[in-house]
């Protein structure tokens, strides 16, 4: 048991609960250190995109593909007719 679990336990059968209930109840509480905080929580907010932020990146991606299937081509073209066709 961890630190957490083993204070659960202790308290548990200190209020009257018998040592297997305590055992049981006190392995069905996860140990602190894989709790999330509230400074993780706000970490990971900060962090995440927003629908503003992906809108953003879908535009921008728009962009790119029509440059690249759009524009790209012509260049390809227009360079193939230099090379071939001075």
């Amino acid at each position: 048991m961890g630190l957490i679990v083993s204070e659960v336990y202790d308290a548990l059968v200190e209020a009257g609960a018998s040592p297997d209930s305590a055992k049981a109840a006190a392995g069905a509480v996860p140990p602190a250190d894989n709790m999330a905080t509230k400074e993780d929580i706000a970490r990971l907010e900060n962090t995440m995109a927003t629908k503003e932020d992906i809108a953003r990146l879908e535009k921008q991606i728009a962009v790119l593909r029509f440059g690249v299937f759009t524009i790209g081509p012509a260049i390809l073209a227009f360079m193939v007719k230099l090379t071939f066709f001075p």
